[in-house]
């Protein structure tokens, strides 16, 4: 994973480094595999579920959806209408 990154999530989310990097040391998410080319990452979540992180441009957001630093990299805002992030 690269630092302050963007990635778009199979499940229609979008994460920053800092968010995903909080889910692996909570445990919450499993690594499984990843691309180095691509820098496509799979992740398992506590319930089974198989995630696909794929890096994009952050002018590749949907309007409305925003990035900030934070100590630990980047994480993303979602806008009000997709809040349920």
């Amino acid at each position: 994973m690269k630092i302050n990154s963007v990635y778009r999530c199979s499940g229609g989310h979008y994460y920053g480094d800092a968010e995903i990097w909080e889910r692996l040391e909570s445990g919450t998410w499993t690594p499984c595999c990843w691309d180095t080319e691509s820098g496509t990452e799979w992740m398992e979540t506590a319930d089974g579920e198989l995630l696909v992180l794929e890096p994009i441009a952050r002018s590749a957001l949907p309007e409305g959806v925003s990035t900030e630093r934070v100590a630990a990299g980047t994480a993303v805002n979602p806008s009000p209408a997709t809040e349920n992030f």
